[in-house]
């Protein structure tokens, strides 16, 4: 017996910020980890003339965890918090 979940399909994911450097992106990471705060990471490749190699990193986060991630971040240093762009909306792509 198919119970009704099955083909309904949930996408409450949200673009919630974006880091251009490792050394924020590793910090945020841990800081959503010992907050419990699923997430998934886009890599955005850098422009063809553009001098940075990193490219830009953005964080996603289930909608329902929104606010657990916004606490995570509050405890990061200032000067961490200042390099972290936050974007707040949906993603637009659905990924299956």
């Amino acid at each position: 017996m198919e119970t009704a979940y099955q083909k309904v399909k949930v996408h409450n994911e949200l673009e919630w910020c974006q880091v251009k450097d490792m050394d924020t992106k590793e910090k945020i990471e841990k800081a959503l980890l010992k907050h419990r705060v699923s997430y998934f990471v886009k890599w955005e490749k850098p422009k063809f003339f553009s001098s940075d190699t990193f490219g830009a990193c953005v964080f996603c986060v289930n909608q329902l965890q929104k606010e657990s991630a916004d606490d995570a971040i509050q405890e990061l240093a200032e000067e961490v918090r200042d390099k972290i762009r936050f974007i707040n909306r949906k993603v637009d792509k659905t990924f299956y």
